[in-house]
């Protein structure tokens, strides 16, 4: 059995934590560690996870002063990580029990793949089942020209030594610049079952007052030359550095990863 670490970068998730630790105690794959790096946690979020941990004892808590951009969070999980697989595990979004257990299995299985990934629902409360059904059945070719590994995929760690790790000048970009830059240096293999449940309450990231995410989407689009969805938009990227990627204040081309 395969060790898998997840990503898991936390702020402000009180009413969601409960809810992802018990769905987390469900996971089938027995050789699981949770890298919960957690920004600002309130007394109520760490009593939660330390009484988890006293029966499971498999989450690597990271408690930090202050709040980083996401991509930072994201590389310092990958740095505490352990495990030979990684993916991403939001604490707003559920998982079906075998979905580690599925995606680690098909990685074992199958030496030459570099990335799984497979279909989801779009739920618009936490805990719900129903919503809308994401397919991504057949879209292989458009991995290099969209988020088609949608927000439950996994990858050999190993992959990052081609396609890096996380920008860390994106603020809610980053899982959609990594998952490209897994897709031009890896092999990918789509599974065609439901792994879970990505919450969308209705207000999302690109629609609250001052999101960055349709700036950072135009930012992606522009450096990996994907149609800009939102031309009006590539005037307000000028504060980013669209040619590097950003990691420790070093910045690395992004056709190093191309």
């Amino acid at each position: 059995m395969t060790k898998v670490s997840t990503i898991t970068p936390c702020y402000n998730m009180s009413k969601y934590m409960k809810g992802f630790l018990e769905n987390l105690s469900t996971q089938t794959h027995k050789d699981l560690e949770v890298i919960l790096d957690h920004n600002e946690p309130t007394d109520e979020e760490i009593i939660m996870v330390e009484e988890y941990n006293k029966a499971y004892n498999n989450i690597c808590h990271i408690q930090v002063e202050g709040v980083d951009p996401i991509g930072i969070s994201m590389n310092r999980c990958i740095e505490f990580s352990d495990g030979d697989y990684l993916c991403i595990w939001n604490v707003d979004d559920l998982r079906t029990p075998d979905s580690i257990e599925v995606m680690a299995n098909a990685l074992d299985e199958n030496p030459d793949v570099d990335f799984v990934y497979g279909n989801y629902h779009i739920v618009p409360n936490f805990g719900g089942i129903q919503g809308q059904y994401v397919d991504e059945t057949g879209r292989e070719a458009e991995l290099t020209t969209g988020m088609i590994l949608g927000p439950y995929f996994m990858f050999r760690k190993s992959i990052l030594e081609k396609s890096g790790v996380f920008d860390e000048q994106l603020v809610q970009g980053a899982d959609y610049d990594l998952a490209l830059r897994l897709a031009f240096n890896g092999k990918g293999l789509h599974l065609p079952i439901n792994l879970g449940y990505y919450l969308n309450e209705g207000l999302g990231q690109s629609t609250k007052p001052n999101s960055k995410q349709p700036i950072e989407r135009t930012v992606i689009e522009m450096r990996y030359n994907i149609p800009v969805l939102e031309p009006h938009l590539i005037s307000q990227t000028a504060s980013y550095d669209i040619e590097n990627i950003i990691v420790d204040d070093e910045r690395i081309p992004v056709t190093k990863f191309r």
